[in-house]
């Protein structure tokens, strides 16, 4: 007889998306199931490199203090032309999020500490070894059937299985149970390789990249690591080295045509690789693989009431390092939607919106990544002189120059369209520049006069700021209750007299002065229904 499981929201797949997708949901007050047909957390190093937003959610779920010792903190990269000449230096400009703009992680840890956190959560039911088999949709909800491996399974942390090779994966012959999830609402993380997607006929489109790349993940590198990634882009083998935190580091080589995969990746081949940037005596290979990178996204992200978020939503070459940092604004950005329609404070609108926000600017990071690709992996004699002479031209135009080292190229989200109310005539006009952007979080002032972060001050769900004389912040929540912050960065002096809209991801919904607060709260409370609410608090 099949288990049957009623949740308000479940969670296909427990990547690093879908595992920040459950957390949020849980903490929004949501009853989560999860299931993953793998039997735990990652335990393969695959992304690498962490943005200011996604540290910023990892810290509202409440890992960074245990995740950012394991993380080289704030860094850049430097790319190198023909001959080894240094083109430039690039890192991102002052951060505005509360992190670093940009650091390297190791994923399986990552993982491994969202997989704790959503273990430790009562409102998450955890189910490894399940796969997805089947997805009916109706008018109030979705039917998913899957099947379990073996007995129930609650996984294991990847990093633990990792550390002692210890496979968990259910014998071939384990007996099989069906499992009957009833669910409001699905989010599928489930990967590249996307059952949901597949079963919703959503189409993924873009194309795939003809250059492969062996990857080569060492332990026990002696010394202290640099606080940069490097991109050789020599014209003759293209490098990228990516340092880490107790020994980690990963190298990257374009594969040629005609090379064999087996053979490139064997321990004589990699020594040879290695060898010209590292004495590889001393250290261990933790992984030695091929990968070919996709540059593809899905046509919807939404069909009925199952969203699709990370890699099954899209699929993004590693140069601009955004694939996993897509995915964990994807989830932020969907949990809070998710939970606003099973509490009846949000209409199907607001959950449009999760599309509308969201794919245009995973689409311009596929197309980044892309461009960034194409100027590392060129061997092209010609065109890589003529590169190497551009990029150091910039030299000479300090505007132009800034846009590339300071990662300006890289465009934050901005939303234009969505949840976001378009500012009154009467808006200063580099106050309105806050509207669909991320709040910024500063150190502040509490009432105790003690300094913390402002996201230590808001809660999980919709947050009033008013911004007053002297910098003084007024945050109130969806409940009425307010505390006093003190601003004292002054990045919220362009908005003095304003009040703020903020949403539960921490993006600006909108900003009016303060004697406007129904008029703001009423632009969006047609698709946001909870904010009615708070218009006479």
């Amino acid at each position: 007889m099949a288990e049957r499981i009623d949740v308000d929201a479940l969670v296909i797949g427990a990547g690093p998306t879908g595992l920040t997708a459950a957390n949020l949901l849980a903490d929004q007050g949501l009853s989560v199931a999860l299931i993953e047909k793998h039997w735990g957390s990652g335990d393969e190093p695959r992304a690498i490199s962490a943005t200011d937003e996604t540290l910023r959610v990892m810290q509202q779920i409440g890992i960074m203090p245990r995740l950012a010792p394991e993380m080289l903190m704030d860094t850049g990269a430097r790319y190198y032309g023909r001959g080894g000449k240094i083109l430039a230096d690039v890192r991102p400009g002052n951060p505005r999020l509360g992190q670093p703009g940009k650091s390297q992680f190791d994923q399986p840890v990552m993982e491994g500490l969202l997989f704790e956190a959503a273990s430790e959560r009562a409102g998450i039911e955890l189910h490894f070894n399940t796969e997805a088999t089947s997805i009916t949709q109706h008018p109030d909800g979705v039917t998913v059937t899957a099947v379990r491996r073996g007995q129930r399974n609650s996984g294991v942390s990847g990093v633990v299985a990792g550390d002692t090779g210890t496979d968990h994966a259910p014998a071939a012959d384990a007996p099989q149970t069906e499992l009957v999830i009833n669910a409001s609402w699905v989010m599928a993380c489930d990967g590249g390789r996307s059952f949901a997607r597949r079963e919703l006929g959503i189409g993924l489109g873009g194309s795939t990249q003809v250059e492969k790349w062996i990857v080569v993940d060492l332990l026990d590198v002696p010394g202290d690591p640099e606080p940069f990634a490097s991109f050789h882009c020599n014209g003759t083998r293209p490098t990228v080295v990516v340092p880490g935190v107790r020994g980690r580091r990963r190298y990257e080589f374009m594969l040629f045509e005609g090379e064999d995969e087996s053979e490139m990746t064997t321990t004589s081949s990699i020594a040879e690789l290695v060898s010209p940037y590292q004495d590889v005596s001393r250290v261990t290979v933790r992984r030695a693989t091929v990968y070919t990178a996709h540059q593809r996204i899905a046509e919807k992200y939404r069909v009925g009431r199952v969203l699709l978020a990370g890699d099954a939503a899209h699929l993004m070459p590693p140069f601009a390092g955004q694939g996993l940092n897509a995915g964990i604004r994807d989830a932020a950005s969907a949990a809070w939607r998710v939970a606003a329609h099973v509490k009846g404070e949000g209409t199907d609108a607001l959950l449009e919106d999760y599309a509308t926000e969201r794919r245009p600017h995973a689409a311009e990071m596929v197309k980044l990544s892309k461009r960034i690709g194409w100027v590392v992996m060129n061997t092209n004699p010609v065109i890589t002189r003529i590169r190497d002479v551009v990029v150091i031209g910039t030299r000479a135009i300090p505007p132009l120059n800034a846009w590339l080292t300071r990662m300006k190229f890289l465009k934050q989200p901005h939303y234009v369209k969505g949840t976001v109310a378009a500012p009154a005539p009467d808006v200063p006009a580099k106050a309105a520049t806050l509207i669909g952007r991320s709040l910024p979080q500063p150190m502040v002032l509490d009432a105790d006069h003690k300094q913390i972060p402002l996201d230590d001050m808001l809660s999980n769900g919709w947050s009033l700021i008013e911004v007053g004389p002297g910098g003084q912040l007024t945050i109130e929540d969806g409940r009425g209750a307010s505390s006093i912050a003190t601003d004292i960065s002054g990045i919220f002096s362009d908005a003095k007299d304003m009040i703020l809209l903020v949403r539960p991801d921490r993006y600006v919904a909108g900003i009016a002065p303060l004697g406007q607060r129904a008029t703001l709260l009423t632009s969006l409370s047609a698709k946001a229904t909870g904010l009615s609410a708070m218009v006479g608090a």
